[in-house]
């Protein structure tokens, strides 16, 4: 009997930490990374240790989130239960845990690879905790926007990472992650309005209205697609990358003319739910164009 309840609080603690360290938005993070490494030609053997430097580094980002943003989560229905506003993760402990990764992964990132790519997983860091978490997200409209960048920073430091160095491909995989990061947020923030406009948070839906927001996200899409199309420019093969991007790009259009003609919470959760596989599957397109060149 003991033996199953200390199983089960073992499996609840490690729930709890997953959820502060919140790994699919670091995997995802991490794959841009990966994809840039992959199309610089980065040598495979160095490859699991930038992808451990990047997952410390975002993961340990997203527990400093939890830790900076525990008094709006405490306030709001979708987040109360996370694991610090609950009390069953001390602010101390996670705080300590995200520093410590941060700091290990820009170890591993200066050591293994070079300064560059160091800054730019840095930078990446920055922008998130403090550029957005601590500063824009409860004073600007423009917090998503500016704080995408964050997201701008993982192709740069695989491009980095692999050549020391960087190219208009990276540059422009960067421009695509900073187009899309908007539109994904708007959309769960449409979803999830009542909460952030309880929480005081300032979201587009919460100033301007679901149906400002709902173009914004559209247009943000589009413009997200419109440079996934450019990107095959600079492919290896662009018959390959856009046969596997392509359905992704029309299934995400879809959702978005939805939500623009329906304006409910479930369609715009439904263009949120397209947008995170599409952008895996751009960079995964974009490894099978370099892979079957």
């Amino acid at each position: 009997m003991n033996s199953e309840l200390h199983r089960r609080q073992t499996w609840a603690k490690l729930s709890d930490i997953s959820t502060l360290l919140k790994p699919k938005i670091s995997m995802l993070n991490v794959f841009t990374g990966v994809t840039a490494y992959v199309l610089a030609g980065g040598e495979f053997a160095n490859l699991p240790l930038f992808m451990i430097s990047g997952f410390l580094a975002a993961s340990g980002s997203g527990a400093l989130n939890h830790v900076l943003d525990v008094d709006l989560d405490s306030k709001m229905s979708r987040t109360a239960r996370r694991p610090i506003p609950s009390g069953r993760i001390g602010k101390s402990p996670a705080l300590l845990m995200g520093l410590s990764m941060i700091i290990a992964g820009l170890t591993i990132a200066l050591l293994v690879f070079n300064p560059l790519t160091a800054f730019f997983i840095w930078l990446g860091v920055f922008i998130y905790v403090v550029v957005y978490t601590a500063w824009l997200k409860r004073r600007s409209i423009w917090n998503i926007v500016i704080g995408g960048l964050s997201g701008s920073c993982p192709p740069l430091a695989g491009w980095a990472a692999a050549l020391n160095t960087i190219d208009a491909l990276p540059l422009l995989m960067a421009l695509l992650v900073f187009l899309w990061t908007p539109g994904h947020f708007w959309a769960l923030a449409i979803r999830g309005v009542k909460d952030y406009s309880q929480a005081g948070i300032p979201m587009l839906p919460v100033k301007k209205g679901i149906r400002y927001a709902t173009w914004a996200t559209l247009l943000s899409n589009i413009f997200t697609i419109v440079a996934g199309l450019l990107i095959a420019l600079y492919t290896n093969n662009a018959y390959v990358y856009l046969m596997v991007s392509t359905p992704f790009s029309i299934w995400l259009t879809y959702t978005s003319l939805q939500a623009v003609k329906v304006m409910t919470p479930t369609s715009a959760w439904r263009a949120f739910k397209a947008s995170s596989p599409w952008l895996f599957m751009v960079c995964a397109a974009l490894i099978f164009s370099k892979l079957l060149a």
